[in-house]
């Protein structure tokens, strides 16, 4: 009898929620064209956005149309200018953000990590990004790690505006660490994206060391990748013309030997062959304007010999000591540059004789 009785409770709990539902967002109707939320006025908004946090990160529907939806009803009452003040859509994001991080416990399958790390994203107030750095650190799952990736992008306006300095080298910091775990493309460039927007010490010393790592990986046959690489490019030159430590500067310009070195153009030609060719152009122009120099690269040659243009810039960049050390190449690249008549340069960074870089 006990049991039947509770069954028919919570049958009829379940029933009202959708009824519940409603009637908390008719309720907000009433808060919406406010200038000034009262203490009341907020904790109308937290019931609604609690229980609409719940149905997103517990909702079980397979198809998870229920997750979508909720976040969808989340954004909503941020974004629509239309129908409510200004006042009203920052309280309301100040209490989702506050509500999230009390639930966040409650996200543990991968469609809720991704809709919670979504919702956040979507809020766009400076005060998601330590929240994004840590789903980024630590979130098991490579859908949602993206999407902090993303978020951090779309956020680094406001960073810059009024982020500080402080959270531009710690979110760069954090950065460097994921990086150098190895991320799938879509999240690289996002982390790139991210590293391009700042000018930090740190910043600049993850986009060195992440650009060698990612290099080591790279697929440029993927037009993906080759896009990254394009705006990682100028990335490394805005950061070495502002860099005024010698060290940071080799570090920028060994990225840029990893690249030279890690991009295998196909050897016939094919469909990918003229983005090939506009990247190995955009590497060459830049260290051409880094360092005022030339090694003769014409993008009409055949791609094998504008690769070997590339190499050059490599062994030049260890003859004049602007680098310690050459990057690791792959087998193919090695024996490029044997076919090529180049003599590899001594290590001058790994014995004596090291001289300071060239700025």
């Amino acid at each position: 009898m006990k049991r039947a009785v509770q069954a028919t409770i919570l049958a009829l709990l379940l029933a009202a929620a959708p009824a519940l539902a409603e009637a908390a967002a008719d309720d907000l109707a009433g808060v919406r064209q406010k200038s000034t939320l009262t203490e009341g006025d907020r904790s109308l908004i937290r019931d609604y956005v609690e229980q609409t946090v719940r149905t997103m990160l517990t909702n079980t529907d397979p198809d998870r149309g229920g997750m979508v939806a909720a976040r969808e009803t989340l954004l909503e009452e941020v974004r629509d200018a239309e129908n409510s003040t200004e006042a009203y859509r920052r309280a309301f994001a100040e209490i989702t953000l506050e509500v999230l991080k009390e639930s966040s416990d409650l996200a543990v399958s991968q469609p809720a990590r991704v809709n919670y790390v979504m919702t956040l994203v979507g809020l766009q107030v400076l005060e998601t990004a330590p929240l994004l750095e840590s789903a980024l650190a630590e979130d098991p799952y490579p859908a949602s790690r993206y999407w902090a990736a993303k978020g951090l992008a779309r956020l680094a306006p406001k960073i810059l505006q009024g982020g500080g300095p402080r959270m531009e080298g710690r979110i760069g910091e954090t950065i460097g660490k994921v990086l150098q775990q190895g991320q799938p493309t879509p999240v690289l460039m996002q982390l790139f994206e991210v590293l391009g927007a700042f000018d930090h010490p740190r910043v600049h010393d993850a986009l060195a060391e992440g650009t060698v790592k990612a290099a080591k990986g790279l697929d440029a046959s993927d037009p993906l990748a080759r896009r990254m690489v394009s705006e990682v490019i100028p990335a490394l030159e805005r950061a070495y013309s502002r860099e005024v430590r010698p060290e940071a500067k080799q570090a920028l310009l060994l990225a840029y030997a990893a690249l030279c070195t890690h991009i295998m153009p196909p050897l016939d030609v094919s469909p990918p062959a003229a983005g090939y060719s506009r990247l190995m152009a955009e590497l060459n122009a830049a260290l051409s304007k880094i360092t005022g120099e030339d090694v003769g690269f014409d993008s009409t040659d055949p791609l094998p010999l504008q690769q070997l243009a590339l190499l050059e810039w490599v062994e030049r960049l260890v003859r004049t000591k602007r680098i310690s050390r050459r990057p690791e190449m792959p087998a193919a690249v090695e024996e490029a540059v044997k076919k090529g008549g180049s003599e590899p340069a001594s290590d001058a960074g790994e014995g004596e004789g090291a001289g300071p870089p060239a700025d």
